[in-house]
């Protein structure tokens, strides 16, 4: 009796307590983002008074600052201009990474994962321990390769960059995904006659096609949001991403004069892109069934 009156008391607040730990999350993850939303309606003067203590202020004029519709303030006339031009460079070099990174990743991920040859283990972790580097790492040898070549400074330098970064993490996601796919409809279609281009075609990338939907959104991500290889190799340059143009505004940036309401701005807007991609894409990727692609076992 006492031990099931445990389990019934156990089962009354342990809800209680994983909803708890589910709100401690949440707000710590939407925190930031509270503040820079509210932030990006408040005026300079508000801003320092506190956006905690609800300090008045609130205007569209940073954003119409940021879309240089806004006439009041000349002081950040370029910084906004380069905002909108970090804008479309930004645009012009994560899609296109995207895009071809996620083709070739699909290719790689589809062999990799549905046929077996040799060395294909040690091929797989070499993949894997490609990503295990940090960036740093990597930044001092790209720049001066770059330089040597005379791509320091191009969007085509840092599409290279981002390319070589996603491609062997995708071409391991889809590995996985890949291998927790049927593969006895592939069989069936070769029965009915189909080629094996035709199969890839007409059945399996339509079946894959939750993954390669994340994949993309991946992709995307790492090139739309990375700071550390745009201010370095397109910093200060008419190449300059918006991530390195963002950081102009920021208090992290000696010899600036920090503009937090425009930096907040430009910053919710720049979150609109990676947000109507994941809302594009949300009726793809929410049956995701990745397994390990090491560990799997595909006939």
């Amino acid at each position: 009796m006492r031990s099931d009156a445990a389990k019934v008391t156990g089962e009354g607040w342990r809800p209680w307590l994983v909803g708890a730990g589910v709100a401690l999350v949440a707000f710590w993850c939407l925190f930031p983002l509270y503040w820079t939303l509210k932030a990006s309606f408040m005026d300079e003067s508000a801003i320092i008074m506190g956006v905690a203590h609800n300090a008045g202020g609130f205007t569209f004029d940073n954003y119409l600052r940021v879309l240089g519709l806004s006439t009041s303030d000349s002081i950040f006339g370029g910084q906004t201009k380069a905002i909108m031009t970090g804008f479309v460079n930004s645009a012009l070099v994560a899609l296109p990474a995207a895009a071809v990174g996620t083709a070739i990743a699909t290719l790689a991920g589809y062999v990799l994962g549905r046929f077996e040859f040799p060395f294909k283990g040690p091929l797989l972790y070499v993949l894997l321990a490609s990503r295990t580097l940090p960036p740093i790492a990597l930044l001092i040898p790209y720049y001066v390769f770059f330089a040597a070549i005379g791509l320091a400074g191009s969007l085509f330098g840092l599409w290279i960059v981002y390319l070589t970064a996603v491609i062997p993490l995708l071409s391991w996601v889809l590995m996985g995904y890949f291998a927790s796919l049927p593969v006895e409809i592939e069989r069936a279609a070769r029965m009915d006659g189909c080629t094996r281009w035709q199969m890839l075609r007409h059945v399996t990338l339509p079946m894959a096609l939750p993954g390669i939907a994340a994949a993309f959104i991946i992709a995307f991500l790492v090139g739309w949001n990375d700071l550390l290889f745009a201010i370095v190799l397109t910093g200060g340059t008419s190449a300059q991403t918006l991530s390195a143009s963002l950081l102009g505004l920021s208090p992290l940036m000696p010899g600036f004069r920090a503009d937090l309401g425009l930096f907040a701005a430009a910053s919710m807007l720049a979150a609109l892109p990676p947000l109507a991609l994941a809302m594009l894409f949300q009726r793809f990727i929410t049956n995701l069934n990745i397994v390990d692609p090491v560990t799997s076992n595909t006939d």
